[in-house]
């Protein structure tokens, strides 16, 4: 016979497991009926967006016009210990494993809450605000939540939501400039963010807050972080945004502003250093399309300001641009590709024939290293070239 304080016992584990990690409450994700809340499978078989039967079933469609305020908020009460987290967003509709995604906004430490441990109510994990950067494609595409959490197994969340964007431009050219989303843990044993450290995003972004800053840190671990890092940018697919039903999402009216937003703290003085993760460039902006989706309802968002955006360096000419923080560092782009840091730009291009880019450094297949001058001189060239394309 069970006793019942065994029942007591069992049902207890049933009631925090029904709730035991945190769901994404708004925006709206996709396939809300079908969203459970465990993180992203250890070997990332269902990155991105928790690939399942009715991932991109659209119940509401979140309204983002350019500079106006956004909610973030969960449900769930399994926070463990807060930890970092980013937003980013593809032009596809249904992304996959090809999907580039790019950061809009990164919260570094505090998210979902900066309380120890978990949480003993399910709607009690802090609120955060963000707005989509001016300039931003209208049109109808996808924004992801992605969580890194500070206690327990080395994991990363993941859910996702269709986003309306209107007031912003006809091209995709600020869009192309935003750093590519981070990724980790995926699996852990290839990189990993150590345990108990709010993980500070080798490239966050301009729009960046810092909701804990105790326990921050940079460092990764594993045998392989170049094959996972790269997984946000996929294989450089942006994808074309979709025009709802009835609404074309150009030429719309931008929101009014204020000149100073109330949820928003000090921006970084100090940019992260790359301290070894891989970047990938970003794909050329997609031609802009007219297709027409299902009508479905549209939230309401509240006016606020709007973070800035990156833009390339003066000169360059340009618009495969991979942003970086430390001037003068290599930058590699999987072992391929490798771009100098120069004003906060690297420019992709290929490596010498017997060579290949590995943690921030060029290397010859018998392990010499390669002089920073013979890449300088390497790095001048490809500047030049990319000049006389761009004015010819």
């Amino acid at each position: 016979m069970v006793s019942l304080t065994a029942l007591a016992a069992l049902a207890a584990t049933v009631i925090s497991g029904s709730h035991a990690h945190m769901i994404m409450k708004s925006p709206v994700p996709y396939g809300k009926d079908s969203l459970n809340n465990s993180p992203l499978d250890d070997s990332g078989s269902d990155f991105p967006c928790k690939q399942r039967s009715g991932v991109y079933d659209i119940s509401e469609v979140n309204s983002m016009p350019v500079g106006v305020a956004q909610e973030l908020s969960f449900t769930g009460s399994a926070t463990h210990g807060g930890g970092s987290c980013q937003l980013s967003v593809t032009l596809d509709q249904e992304p996959d494993k090809d999907s580039e995604w790019k950061v809009i906004h990164s919260i570094v430490g505090g998210c979902p809450t900066s309380a120890a441990g978990n949480l003993a109510t399910t709607d009690g994990a802090s609120t955060f605000n963000f707005s989509m950067p001016e300039g931003m494609p209208n049109g109808q595409y996808t924004l992801a939540w992605t969580w890194f959490n500070k206690v327990g197994n080395r994991e990363m969340y993941m859910n996702c939501a269709p986003i309306k964007v209107t007031g912003g431009a006809d091209n995709n050219d600020v869009y192309s400039k935003l750093p590519d989303m981070f990724v980790a843990n995926l699996p852990a044993e290839e990189c990993a963010i150590p345990e108990n450290e709010n993980f500070d995003f080798p490239n966050p972004g301009d729009s960046v807050v810092t909701a804990e800053s105790t326990s921050v840190g940079a460092s990764l671990s594993g045998s392989n972080c170049a094959a996972v890092t790269i997984k946000g940018a996929g294989a450089g697919k942006a994808g074309s945004v979709a025009s709802p039903t009835g609404d074309s999402g150009a030429g719309a009216t931008s929101a009014p502003a204020q000149t100073t937003p109330a949820y928003a703290s000090p921006a970084k003085s100090t940019p992260a250093v790359n301290t070894g993760g891989v970047f990938a460039p970003g794909a050329s902006s997609a031609a802009q399309q007219t297709s027409s989706a299902a009508a479905v309802p549209v939230t309401t968002p509240v006016a606020a300001s709007t973070p800035a955006t990156a833009a390339a360096p003066a000169g360059t000419g340009s618009s495969s641009c991979v942003p970086c923080s430390t001037d003068g560092a290599v930058v590699c782009m999987g072992s391929s590709q490798f771009g100098l840091c120069n004003w906060g730009c690297a420019v992709p291009q290929a490596v010498a024939s017997g060579t290949s880019c590995t943690d921030g450094k060029i290397v010859r297949r018998d392990g010499r290293v390669l002089q920073r001058s013979h890449l300088r001189r390497a790095h001048d060239r490809a500047l030049a070239v990319a000049k006389h394309q761009h004015h010819a």
